[in-house]
């Protein structure tokens, strides 16, 4: 939780950490100053404090290493992230500038509900005040800092959605890019198979002691460790008999809404894709395709069948299936015309963020709530283990300290208070191994792996809900396996290699000849591929993407054959183009909607790309002689 809170609270240096948001730095033309103490920049008049730039720089380093918790300094300071946050902090007070002029806040409404969406302030699935304040109080915030933050990282959103709002995407375009991408194309090739060259590619023993030399960290081992471990498990550790009935029963009082199932309706939907910000004629088209439909289904016409020919979401296939789903699972839009539905009835077209929907409703089932015998035992064993919860840090280091004071693990998980925590011993196992077998943070098994045989780590290691307190009681260090264990994979990896280069010599030979660019008739077996698109990758014949880029770069088909081999995945093959495919008019319609709004969505992109760059142009920043320019990272 503690991340996800951080993260939100500093999601501008989220971006930024990462190269997300920073486009305009190159383009200006900052000048460096001598300048009032306290200060590192202004901006157009707007001065960027050292503390503000202290505080940036320590949210862009605490978000890298959590990202990254390998790094070390010497990487973190070949990022230069002094610069990085310099950047972000011109660009937020010119983003804050721009939209001061422009008349653009984030309003009190909208600050609250995405704040309420949160899900580290819900409680029973709803926003809680109190929650609200307590978790940010637990992370060292209140709520105004919390709050100007967010609203901080809305306002770019916010000014770009205003400047962006005319981006379109002209159906011209968006097609004229839906073909190029979408056009299959197929070649004819004859394939000289490496099998047919096996017993000529036997290699020496000479060429596999050479391999094994140049490539002897292929055959690493890697180093291992054993630990022995406790585990406390607050799920395991709490006694559901120490929770009495009156205590269970004030707490199935006071979450009844946890055992309360909500209303939910069983429907089916058909799409019609638009994007929410596209102009009047595709809006109309969409709004046209969907009437059209539903005259259809009025017709007659069974929902499901027009749903998978029409629907253009991933429901299409199941016949627009949506299953059981409560009002919260959807768009506020779709719910209310869904559950205002009777069982079969079907709803005129509904517009949301995705499209035009229609909407059938099937089954409907009312909310329940379950009675508090039957939730009773499963609730006791959840107060229990929160209570257990509670006590879960007191409780580890209870038994670090006695680990640590030279307690066999055995006896010092006596210490824990629980019969259920016991030691218990990992076997061997590598760096990568231990957070899939101990549920630990990759930096903790990095750890462990750096102590020596014997050691007790100093504090517990949380690993989800539990924490670990941990031994380490062997390692082995990484070794390479001898040739003699290898020699065999060695020697089939470079006959392979041998039969390949073979058959491309084979190849060669075979082009050169060829007749007129064309081989003699009936001269070789002539194979034809299976369609292949733009990345080169051709089914069944080559993951090696030279051949299929080759066949694109050609601008038509030709009777000619391309006039050099290329490496395939049996071999070495000769080809030529033989199809080039089209899509379909269908195909477009499919896909109409998806890559209007991608490309409408790239273009608002670009648009607001260069109006950044604009106001980075226009600007007056000055840089000063600041100390914080030139920090180290820790």
């Amino acid at each position: 939780m503690l991340d996800g809170i951080r993260s939100n609270a500093q999601s501008f240096w989220v971006k930024v950490a990462f190269g997300i948001i920073i486009v305009v730095f190159v383009f200006w033309g900052i000048g460096s100053y001598s300048g009032p103490k306290g200060l590192v920049a202004s901006v157009n008049g707007k001065n960027i404090t050292e503390l503000e730039f202290q505080r940036a720089y320590m949210a862009m380093e605490e978000n890298i290493r959590r990202s990254m918790p390998n790094v070390t300094s010497e990487m973190l300071e070949s990022m230069n992230i002094e610069q990085r946050v310099l950047q972000g902090l011109i660009q937020e007070k010119l983003i804050e500038s721009a939209a001061e002029k422009a008349g653009v806040t984030v309003t009190p409404h909208e600050l609250r509900a995405f704040i309420s969406q949160l899900p580290y302030f819900m409680k029973d699935g709803k926003f809680d005040p109190d929650t609200y304040r307590d978790v940010l109080a637990k992370n060292n915030m209140n709520p105004q800092k919390f709050e100007a933050d967010q609203a901080r990282s809305l306002l770019p959103a916010k000014l770009q959605r205003l400047v962006t709002a005319g981006a379109f995407a002209p159906e011209s375009a968006a097609r004229g890019l839906f073909e190029y991408f979408a056009e299959r194309r197929k070649v004819e090739y004859i394939l000289f198979p490496a099998e047919a060259y096996k017993e000529k590619a036997v290699p020496t023993p000479e060429e596999i002691a050479g391999a094994y030399e140049k490539d002897s960290a292929a055959y690493a081992v890697p180093a291992k460790v054993n630990v022995e471990y406790v585990r406390l498990d607050p799920s395991v550790m709490g006694d559901a008999s120490s929770v009495s009935d009156d205590e269970a029963k004030a707490a199935y009082e006071q979450r009844i809404t946890q055992f309360t199932d909500a209303e939910k309706i069983r429907a089916r939907h058909i799409l019609v894709r638009v994007a929410p910000n596209a102009g009047e004629k595709d809006v109309a088209k969409a709004e046209a395709e969907i009437k059209a439909l539903e005259e259809r289904i009025r017709g007659g016409e069974d929902f499901a069948e027009v749903a998978k020919v029409s629907g253009q979401d991933g429901t299409a296939a199941q016949g627009g299936d949506l299953g059981w789903f409560a009002r919260e699972q959807m768009v506020p839009e779709f719910s209310k015309a869904a559950f205002a539905l009777k069982d079969g009835e079907l709803s005129a077209p509904v517009r949301t963020q995705f499209g035009f929907h229609l909407i059938k409703k099937e089954e409907h089932q009312d909310a329940k709530v379950h009675p508090f015998e039957e939730v009773k035992d499963k609730l006791k064993q959840t107060l229990a283990s929160e209570a257990a919860g509670k006590t879960l840090e007191e409780k580890a280091d209870a038994v670090l300290a006695q680990a640590l004071g030279g307690k066999s693990l055995a006896d010092a998980a006596r210490a824990s208070g629980s019969a259920a925590v016991k030691a218990e011993t990992s076997g061997k196992l590598s760096q990568e191994e231990l957070p899939g077998k101990l549920g630990i943070r990759e930096s903790d098994a990095q750890t462990i792996m750096l102590a020596s045989p014997g050691t007790v780590l100093d504090s517990a290691m949380p690993a989800g809900a539990s924490l670990l307190v941990v031994k380490v009681v062997e390692s082995s260090p990484q070794t390479v396996r001898p040739l003699d264990e290898v020699r065999g994979e060695i020697s089939s990896k470079l006959a392979l290699e041998k039969a390949r280069g073979l058959a491309l010599e084979a190849a060669k030979e075979a082009r050169a000849g060829f007749a007129d660019g064309k081989p003699a008739e009936g001269a070789y077996e002539v194979r034809t591929s299976e369609a292949f698109g733009r990345n080169g990758f051709i089914p069944g014949l080559s993951t090696d993407p030279a051949l299929g880029l080759a066949a694109f770069g050609l601008p038509d088909v030709t009777p000619a054959w391309m006039d050099k081999p290329f490496a395939v995945s049996d071999g070495a093959a000769l080809a030529r183009l033989c199809s080039i495919e089209a899509p379909s008019d269908e195909d477009w319609k499919k896909a109409e909607p998806a890559i209007t709004a991608s490309l409408a969505e790239e273009r608002a992109l670009n648009m607001f790309q260069t109006f950044l760059a604009q106001l980075g142009a226009e600007a007056t920043v000055k840089t000063y002689n600041s100390p914080y320019l030139n920090r180290k990272s820790r």
